[in-house]
């Protein structure tokens, strides 16, 4: 096919991680990275080192990586190829690739977002490099905190909440594609501010986060802001729900005693 034809430069592959192509050229590499896994690594890679790594870090200090990071991004890297490439037997005893071209794009995204995760796990680094307090103290440490789990479990989206070690907002509440209920939530200290999404698994698991630098605006979108709309959008967040269907199902998510 003449999209197998096409190149990108790094340049054009770039821009587009950067949202800055043009629709029709955008529209050709997405085209592209569905058919082919390389150019969606690619993407994925620029999306990782500009939009993920770049976000988390000062810019003057961006390329100033720890080695561990550096090898457990890689290390997530050649997971998702082994598990994009990997053959799987057909009725027919046939083999056939295990995720269809035309998920390959979703996939890409998806690594993206897994990789921003990655990142934010090394919460101790980040918040050293942002001039936030230690993790014992930061807003990645409390985001398990059982005061942040109470409020997940009994607060309408939309309302602050004061806690002990800072101010909460639930956000919205919606499902996933696969099911799980989640929230979104923000939680503000004066060490910094760390913009979550938790789901519901017996408990209130984390399953992304970003970390911004202390602000004096309340409720201002932190530079992670477009890795948290991206996520939302790759795992398959639903609409959110809304009054009386959000405490329902809030309820319904209450472990049975």
């Amino acid at each position: 096919m003449l999209m197998a034809q096409l190149h990108f430069s790094d340049e054009i592959l770039m821009a587009f991680a950067d949202g800055e192509l043009d629709e029709p050229v955008a529209a050709t590499v997405e085209q592209a990275m569905a058919s082919d896994l390389a150019v969606a690594k690619r993407v994925a890679e620029f999306l990782r080192s500009r939009h993920l790594i770049r976000s988390a870090f000062p810019s003057e200090t961006a390329s100033d990586v720890p080695p561990e990071l550096r090898a457990a991004v890689q290390a997530q890297v050649d997971r998702f190829e082994r598990h994009a490439t990997q053959p799987t037997s057909s009725g027919g005893g046939q083999a056939s690739q295990s995720v269809p071209s035309s998920g390959r794009w979703r996939l890409g995204m998806a690594l993206a977002a897994s990789l921003a995760a990655l990142a934010i796990a090394t919460g101790g680094y980040l918040a050293g490099r942002q001039g936030l307090q230690p993790s014992s103290s930061g807003p990645i440490a409390n985001l398990t905190a059982p005061e942040v789990n109470r409020t997940l479990s009994e607060s309408p989206s939309g309302q602050d909440q004061d806690l002990p070690f800072g101010r909460m907002r639930v956000i919205s509440t919606f499902r996933m594609a696969n099911g799980p209920l989640c929230r979104e939530f923000q939680l503000q200290m004066p060490s910094g501010t760390s913009n979550a999404v938790a789901c519901r698994d017996h408990d209130w698991v984390i399953t992304f986060a970003t970390a911004s630098a202390p602000t004096n605006d309340p409720y201002v979108p932190s530079g992670g802001a477009d890795l948290m709309a991206s996520y939302l959008q790759n795992a398959g967040a639903g609409e959110p729900l809304l009054g009386s269907a959000e405490m329902k199902a809030l309820s319904e998510a209450q472990p049975q005693r």
